[in-house]
Order: structure tokens, then C-alpha cells, then sequence
């Protein structure tokens, strides 16, 4: 077997909560093709914490310094909207092939300048939508293959979430839309999405 992938990932919050907790460590945990080589965190103590945590040697809460390091292969980029940019620029920069959470970008401007480099720097770049491998979707795009519908013409989606005034105080920033989150920008591409887009 080949050496495995060695991965860092930015945002892995030790409290539980989030994707990097909830999705990305245990998925990498189980794949033996990776390695979680490092966490990442805003300070210090929470990134040792998180590190304690999933059993991972080295925590970094600079992820300038963690994309630098010569044994971290991947970056996983976990962290809200507004931080995709700086973090994915930084890892490309580096030469690291990078996983980014949707939306990689808050705007076309930014997601154009990250593909550029991407392209430049010879580096795999990959955004992830997770409703490409819920078991619901691919259930119904395998019905749809498979003529059960018939040719699907137009398509309708219902949406109930919590909106503004459900938001506790850390997730303020979500309501502006100029730092890339919307009802559409997020649960309606998640809805709408059937495959992982790649940059590179």
C-alpha cells in the first residue's frame, strides 16, 4: 500500500460542533488511505485541545505556519465562509492540494483568483458539497436513471430553516451577504448539487 495522504485540517474545533468534528475527522479516521497529520485552530489551547482530543501529534493556531510544514499533503479547509479565501489562498500558495467546504469562495471574484492559483501552482483543488453522497439523493438520481420518473421537466424545493432571529451571537456574521452565505449560496446549492466540482 502506498504511503497515505497526509492531512491537516483547519477548523477542527474540539467542542464537537461543526463539520471538521461531525464529519471530516471521523470519515478521515476511517479511510486508511489518510492520515491525520495535524489540527488547526484559532489559539493556542483549543488547538491542543482539539489535538488531545482525535489523537493527532501536532496542533497548530497559525495555519500560515501549518500549510508550511513539508509533511502535511492536504489541507482541509473547515472554517466559516468569510476565512475560505485567506486559508485556501495561503495552502495553494504553499503547494498544498486542498479540500475546501462549500462555498469556497464569498464571491466569483475570490473562487476565480483560488482556481487561478490552483491551475498555476499544479495543485488539486477540490470544493465539497455533502449532498453528493447523502443516500436520499443518490436514491432518487438512480430512480431518475433508471426512467422511474420519466424526464424531469422543472423541479420544486421547500426549504424550513431557522432564520435571523434563530442565530446565536457567533453565527452573526451569516446574515450579511456579502461575506457568501445565503439561504440559496448554501442549503439550496447543497440541495441542488449532485457532484463535487473540482478547480484543478
Amino acid at each position: 500500500m502506498e504511503d497515505p495522504i497526509r492531512v491537516g485540517i483547519v477548523g477542527a474545533d474540539a467542542s464537537g460542533q461543526g463539520w471538521a468534528p461531525l464529519s471530516h475527522l471521523p470519515a478521515l479516521k476511517m479511510l486508511p488511505e489518510y492520515e491525520i497529520a495535524a489540527v488547526c485552530t484559532a489559539h493556542a489551547d483549543t488547538a491542543a485541545a482539539a489535538a488531545a482530543k482525535y489523537g493527532v501529534k501536532r496542533a497548530f493556531h497559525d495555519y500560515n505556519a501549518m500549510v508550511r510544514e513539508p509533511d502535511i499533503d492536504l489541507v482541509s479547509v473547515v472554517v466559516k465562509v468569510p476565512v475560505h479565501h485567506e486559508v485556501v489562498v495561503a495552502a495553494l500558495n504553499a503547494g498544498k492540494n486542498v479540500y475546501c467546504e462549500w462555498p469556497l469562495g464569498a464571491n466569483l471574484a475570490e473562487t476565480q483568483a483560488m482556481a487561478e492559483i490552483a491551475q498555476r501552482k499544479g495543485v488539486r483543488a477540490m470544493v465539497g458539497l455533502q449532498a453528493r453522497g447523502d443516500p436520499t439523493v443518490r436514491y432518487l438520481r438512480q430512480l431518475i436513471a433508471d426512467g422511474y420518473v420519466g424526464d424531469v421537466l422543472a423541479v420544486n424545493m421547500t426549504m424550513f430553516t431557522g432564520g435571523v432571529l434563530e442565530r446565536p451571537k457567533s453565527r452573526l456574521w451569516d446574515r450579511d451577504r456579502t461575506k457568501g452565505v445565503s439561504a440559496l449560496t448554501v442549503r439550496g446549492i447543497h440541495t441542488m448539487e449532485s457532484r463535487t466540482i473540482s478547480l484543478a
